[in-house]
């Protein structure tokens, strides 16, 4: 049967040729070099930046062997990529070589370029270079950060992130801190920078450690910058200095005049805090040179911290010791810088006390015979008020001289007023007699000496009288002036009984 497809007569060489074409049949003639990836796209890249290297796979296809002459890139933009290399020499038949390249733009945009391998005795072979360039994007969070009210010469620090918002690998050039108060803020740890250089994929962020520290009660501003490839980017940092200011209305306080060794009025002593943070004391203590001539009674400034506009109290006694100038100064100490320090001042007055007399002798008296009671006035010469604790009688004979009258303890002997003590000798055996009249007072202890004789016979009496004076009366207790007689005690005392006044 006759084939229809291939009619006799026709030579088996064209037939050949009619159903195998010459490309399928052999390698083409000669050399033939085909690169992959063809073309060649390089991912997108930050400009400025270099890409990873690509490795170009080139095999000859053809049936003569490939002798290289040169490895080049080539076109208008070719120096926005870079050869690093290839091991093409002389490639046979079925063999492989590698080129290596990558993209390293200098400007943003579309970049194209041709790798071209010049044979020796052979057309040249080539494959085309893309790539596509993108501006560096960092973005801070927070953009803003404000520190808010911190304590002067203390600051402290908080973490902001470095986000890479573009579309292609960044690398941080450098992070720090610019703007008009670059003094009071600064960067420390940060996890942006790694040996070698860290590269942030699109999405990645690191973490910047970020400090402020104020030295005054003003506002300070500045800009986080972090530089990469000659772009900068920023955010912006705020804050403000502040610190407690506790201190009282009146600095140094008087506390006037005090009679030494007596107890003064208690002053309160009231503390504000005009600052724009609160005052936290731990303790109050007073202290200084006559840090003893003054006694805290109690304080509510280191219960609880002290609110800006809020207040707070000391209670403080004055108490000189002796007289003259007195200072100490009250200290609270917190975290505040210095604490607070308020002066005290005040004024010890000697006391000045007359008794009146001095000394008194009963004289000879008989035995078991008794004395008329004897005046004593005691009186407040200075010039603030005296407190009477009481009046005994001490000395190798106490018991031979008896309290009659006593006025004065308890009492509150005000400037230029006297108290009357009554006092009566009865010897119970011959012989000289002594003691001690004896008045307590907060200004120290006073004295009266006391004599008197015991005698055979009791005729001999003693008395001693002072020229009389009216006495004075100040509130309710009566006091009598200098040189009160015991008659005119006894006539006062006749109309009216003496303040816890004894007669016997």
């Amino acid at each position: 049967m006759r084939n229809k497809l291939f009619p006799l007569g026709l030579p088996i060489v064209l037939l050949a040729a009619l159903a195998f074409p010459a490309g399928a049949l052999a390698a083409p003639e000669g050399p033939s070099l085909v690169f992959s990836p063809a073309p060649v796209a390089f991912a997108k890249t930050t400009q400025w930046t270099e890409s990873p290297t690509v490795t170009v796979d080139v095999v000859n296809e053809g049936d003569a062997a490939a002798p290289v002459d040169k490895v080049t890139i080539e076109g208008p933009e070719a120096g926005e990529f870079k050869l690093h290399g290839s091991d093409c020499v002389q490639v046979d038949p079925g063999q492989h070589c590698s080129v290596w390249a990558s993209f390293s733009p200098g400007s943003s945009g579309e970049k194209q370029a041709t790798l071209e391998i010049a044979l020796k005795e052979a057309p040249t072979q080539t494959v085309q270079l893309a790539g596509t360039a993108v501006p560096p994007q960092i973005s801070f969070s927070p953009s803003v950060y404000d520190f808010g009210v911190q304590q002067v010469n203390r600051g402290n620090s908080s973490n902001v992130q470095l986000f890479n918002s573009g579309e292609a690998p960044i690398q941080i050039g450098s992070i720090g801190v610019g703007g008009p108060d670059t003094n009071n803020f600064g960067t420390g740890y940060s996890d942006c920078f790694a040996p070698g250089g860290r590269w942030l994929a699109p999405g990645d962020s690191c973490n910047v450690q970020v400090y402020f520290n104020p030295y005054d009660t003003v506002s300070y501003e500045a800009q986080l910058q972090a530089q990469a490839y000659g772009e900068t980017f920023t955010a912006e940092l705020t804050g403000s200095g502040g610190r407690a200011i506790v201190a009282p209305a009146d600095n140094p306080v008087d506390f006037g005049a005090v009679t030494a060794g007596s107890a003064g009025p208690v002053e309160t002593i009231t503390l504000t805090n005009s600052g724009n943070l609160p005052g936290n004391f731990f303790i109050a203590v007073i202290a200084g040179g006559d840090s003893a001539s003054f006694q805290m009674l109690d304080e509510d400034c280191s219960a609880a911290p002290v609110m800006p506009a809020g207040t707070c109290t000391v209670h403080v006694r004055f108490n000189p010791r002796s007289a003259g100038p007195k200072s100490a100064r009250l200290a609270l100490f917190g975290d505040d810088d210095g604490g607070t320090m308020v002066v005290l001042n005040g004024e010890g007055i000697a006391p000045a006390v007359t008794l009146a007399p001095p000394s008194f002798d009963f004289g000879a008296l008989a035995v078991g015979a008794r004395s008329a009671a004897h005046a004593f006035v005691v009186r407040n010469d200075g010039g603030a008020p005296l407190d009477l604790d009481g009046v005994t009688i001490s000395g190798a004979n106490l018991d031979q001289f008896t309290l009659v009258g006593d006025e004065c303890t308890g009492a509150t002997l005000e400037p230029d007023n006297g108290c009357l003590v009554l006092v009566r000798f009865a010897p119970d055996s011959p012989g000289a007699k002594i003691a001690t009249l004896r008045v307590r007072s907060d200004a120290g202890v006073f004295t009266i000496a006391l004599r008197g004789a015991g005698a055979g016979d009791a005729a001999e009496r003693s008395s001693v009288s002072y020229s009389p004076q009216p006495p004075k009366r100040r509130g309710k207790h009566r006091r009598f002036g200098r040189g009160t007689t015991l008659s005119a005690a006894r006539a006062h005392c006749a109309a009216a009984p003496c303040r816890k006044a004894r007669h016997l």
